[in-house]
């Protein structure tokens, strides 16, 4: 008997965000752009921006002691 391999998926395709795509997702977001815009901008699929910023959301406090939210890439 004679086993062959055969896969019914195909292998990830996914890359991480460099760097520079996280400098620019934080730079966009500071001018008003929405995920949705970013995502167009970067080629990449809306959930991987809304994702990435989700993960690098903050929350802050000021020196009047109130909080604040902001993306750090």
């Amino acid at each position: 008997m004679v086993l062959t391999k055969e896969y019914t998926t195909s292998p990830p395709t996914f890359k991480h965000l460099t760097p520079y795509e996280r400098g620019k997702i934080c730079a966009l977001l500071k001018e008003g752009f929405s995920p949705t815009q970013i995502a167009k901008k970067l080629g990449r699929h809306r959930s991987t921006i809304y994702r990435e910023i989700k993960r690098g959301t903050t929350t802050q406090l000021r020196t009047d002691l109130t909080t604040y939210s902001t993306y750090f890439p």
